[in-house]
């Protein structure tokens, strides 16, 4: 019974997207405007299923179906596509039905083949190693090769590629890791380079998964990436630190918590959960980022003094100003850590069941075994 029910969801929710990825592709706009909330309460269906439902049929119809759309394979080769990064570009492009391969450090005798037959040539190794990397393979590059990177520093990296290659050239930057499986919503950076006409194909794929691209210079690229990556590595590091330094109970506070300190936590614990090589690199990379990440601590510090002071006015004048500055913001935070929290709570409420579920079978198992 259950499973047919299940199978008759999913040929519905099959249905909708593709109703809504058809008008999409016609521009035609299509809004919800029937309130289902008095047929919802009469069917006993929680209006946050019903929400999650909604926005996740919308975001599944912005993706194309890849396989679907005709598309003139290309030869691509993945300077380190079995790293992280690397694997989700090759699942990608994979799926888009071109033909991809893989050179690592031990296949360079292959190289004459790999990269100089390849049409794109996309370099997925870590920072330090890109330029080593760009050298090696530049002999074997043709004139009409696409040489493409996606370091998150760009000031010395896009320079030497253009003088290396002189063919087309396109620096990306994927505002993600590898935890992502598509570009759907994602940022990706594209930051200089050299006939990026050639490359739009590259481009192309990743707005029809649904990518969102943000065209920059190597000068802005540098810039943002001070405050969205070097100011917010360094603020999470901090938390943690001072989190270890207090030797906090972190599982007992979690049953203290409210779901923003939940979710802050996760974020300290997910950067904790690397082996911190490339957090660092974000924070130590340039002088810029050094100075802007100075700045930042002697706010902490100013903020620290007045409440140790108690100046209460400061503060508020303090929060107010802030408040103003981020007025134009909040409405978008409140909805989408609203969304966030409640995702969460069906997250938990999932996991809860599990492992009741798990401790119920333990006991059934300890009452047999005792019978």
């Amino acid at each position: 019974m259950l499973k047919q029910i299940d199978r008759d969801l999913i040929e519905l929710l099959a249905k909708k997207i593709a109703f809504l990825r058809e008008a999409n592709l016609k521009g035609i706009n299509v809004e919800e405007t029937s309130d289902m909330s008095q047929l919802l309460e009469q069917m006993g269906v929680p209006e946050f299923v019903w929400k999650n439902i909604t926005l996740n049929c919308v975001a599944a119809s912005q993706s194309y179906n890849q396989s679907t759309l005709p598309v003139k394979p290309k030869r691509i080769t993945i300077i380190g596509g079995s790293g992280k990064m690397g694997r989700f570009f090759t699942l990608v492009f994979q799926e888009a039905g071109h033909q991809v391969s893989i050179l690592e450090h031990q296949d360079w005798h292959k190289a004459p083949e790999l990269i100089g037959k390849a049409e794109l040539v996309l370099v997925c190794v870590n920072i330090e190693h890109t330029l080593t990397v760009v050298e090696k393979a530049a002999p074997y590059l043709t004139p009409s090769t696409i040489l493409a990177e996606i370091t998150s520093f760009k000031t010395t990296i896009v320079p030497k590629l253009l003088e290396l290659h002189s063919g087309p050239v396109v620096s990306l930057h994927p505002m993600f890791g590898p935890g992502v499986t598509s570009f759907l919503s994602q940022n990706v950076i594209v930051c200089g380079g050299r006939q990026l006409e050639a490359c739009q194909w590259i481009l192309d794929l990743i707005e029809r998964q649904g990518g969102q691209l943000t065209f920059c210079s190597i000068a802005e690229h540098d810039r943002m990436m001070a405050v969205v990556q070097g100011m917010r590595h360094f603020a999470v590091f901090g938390l943690g630190v001072f989190l270890a330094q207090e030797k906090v109970n972190l599982e007992r506070s979690l049953e203290f918590a409210s779901p923003l300190y939940r979710l802050q936590l996760d974020m300290i614990g997910r950067l904790f959960a690397t082996d911190g090589s490339l957090s660092l690199k974000m924070m130590l990379s340039l002088f810029e980022r050094r100075q802007f990440i100075g700045r930042l601590g002697a706010t902490y510090h100013h903020l620290a003094q007045l409440v140790a002071e108690q100046d209460k006015i400061a503060l508020e004048q303090e929060f107010e100003t802030t408040r103003h500055f981020f007025r134009e913001q909040v409405d978008r935070a409140v909805e989408e850590t609203d969304y966030i929290i409640n995702s969460l709570g069906v997250l938990l409420a999932d996991g809860k069941s599990e492992i009741d579920q798990s401790q119920k079978d333990s006991n059934n198992n300890n009452t047999r075994q005792a019978a």
